[in-house]
């Protein structure tokens, strides 16, 4: 049975693998020596020396006599688990479990406003005077919808260790928001979803054509503190079914990347399904090892593929282009399927080949997955098509008669004209969409 559960700071060092030895050490640094100290060394350093008594840390290496580098720092929340970057000051990664129960409950809007992580050092944290007039939104890595449960819960969301600077129209307000309205829908076919959400920087060749590949992104803030703004966002989804009621997988799994811009709302969300494999290179990350090996991974992202191309196929020649010269330096070869090779042997089979993509009007449901060993493709279980534009007008139906686009900002309600179910869900589902200055 899949046990996905929230355990140890083992875990966290598990989905982030960045995080290493100082993450481990911020985290437990709580309390500063007296915790750090009584801390068994297996439990630090994943693969280290193993030690029948309570070693210290610093018993294991000498150099660790006056500390370990302090980098990325785990903030434990309600709902969530972050892992804080201080040098790009962003969220490296951010992880949730949601559940039908934890997005109903007493959690509103109006009562939670942003603060900054009081947790983290001032000259290693975002505050909020990097995004007032910066021209992004602060957006949410764990959307406050999945966290109604309690006023706390939703509160949790709006800490800054959660924030990351976003492109608001097109993006945070537009194309983003209904992305997450389609993973949050992924627990009406599960018992639970976990969601992995982080930003990406991703290299770009240069405009002289000499092949090489060169790093080119924002900052705002004021040095030295500034934050980066990303190129591009991942959310990794898996849907557990442990107890067999949705099917007969144990999961369902899908990674995505999308670049941090205005976006088409005509593009079909399979477009930015991308191979795990390719996803944890450029992100220096393993996502849920728990659960996914070698053999899945494989299975995987050989249907990610299949399901990437029959998005892409039903785009424009210029619009294709656009989104693979997005993803041109996390899938550079993307005309034939990478080898599937089994890690940790000399053993390696081909990946299967992704099919040709069908001609379809509309998103149907496919199993694309083969020999996933219980692990599908998201897309295999829910139909990957995500809500209409502007869905939460007109009572779910979206395009209704307000020319502007876009969620409403925050304290906006939408008018009289909404009805109150409509609105209670703007409210609470996009309650992230606030932009802060103009």
């Amino acid at each position: 049975m899949l046990d996905l559960r929230f355990r140890s700071v083992a875990l966290g060092i598990a989905v982030g693998a960045g995080i290493g030895a100082g993450g481990a050490y911020a985290y437990l640094n709580r309390s500063r020596a007296s915790v750090v100290q009584k801390a068994p060394a297996a439990d630090l350093i994943p693969g280290g020396p193993k030690a029948s008594d309570e070693a210290s840390v610093f018993r294991v290496h000498s150099a660790f006599k006056f500390g370990i580098p302090q980098t990325d720092t785990l903030r434990f929340y309600e709902g969530f688990v972050a892992s804080f970057d201080g040098r790009t000051r962003n969220p490296k990664w951010v992880l949730e479990h949601i559940t039908k129960e934890s997005l109903q409950g007493e959690g509103t809007r109006e009562s939670s406003s942003f603060y900054e992580d009081q947790g983290l050092e001032p000259r290693l944290r975002n505050r909020l005077d990097d995004f007032k007039d910066s021209g992004y939104d602060r957006g949410h890595m764990a959307p406050a919808a999945n966290h109604r449960a309690s006023q706390k819960a939703m509160n949790d969301t709006f800490s800054l260790s959660n924030i990351s600077p976003q492109v608001g129209s097109g993006f945070n307000r537009d194309y983003w928001a209904r992305f997450e309205k389609f993973v949050k829908d992924a627990v009406k076919v599960s018992d639970g979803v976990y969601i992995v959400t982080g930003p990406l920087w991703l290299p770009q060749q240069d405009a002289r054509g000499s092949g090489k590949w060169e790093m080119r992104h924002p900052m705002i803030g004021k040095p030295p503190q500034l934050v980066s703004v990303p190129t591009h966002y991942y959310k990794v989804v898996l849907a557990e079914n442990s107890s067999g009621k949705h099917g007969q997988h144990s999961a369902a799994v899908g990674a995505f990347v999308m670049p941090n811009a205005p976006i088409d709302p005509q593009t079909p969300v399979t477009a930015f399904a991308v191979p795990l494999d390719a996803l944890e290179s450029v992100a220096g990350a393993k996502f849920f090892p728990g659960f996914v090996n070698d053999k899945r991974r494989a299975a995987l992202d050989a249907a990610a593929l299949s399901w990437q191309a029959d998005g892409r196929s039903r785009l424009k020649v210029l619009d294709r282009m656009s989104v693979a010269e997005h993803h041109a330096a996390l899938l550079p070869a993307q005309a034939a399927a990478p080898a599937a090779t089994s890690r940790g042997n000399n053993s390696s089979k081909a990946a299967v080949a992704p099919p040709a993509p069908a001609a379809q009007d509309s998103v149907q449901r496919q199993q694309k997955t083969v020999n996933g060993e219980g692990a599908v493709h998201l897309c295999d279980v829910l139909a990957c098509k995500l809500p209409a534009e502007r869905w939460w007008e007109n009572n779910g139906s979206g395009k209704g008669g307000s020319s502007s686009r876009g969620l409403p900002r925050s304290g906006s309600r939408g008018g009289k004209g909404f009805r109150q179910e409509s609105a209670m869900i703007a409210e609470a589902a996009y309650a992230d969409l606030e932009e802060y200055g103009e």
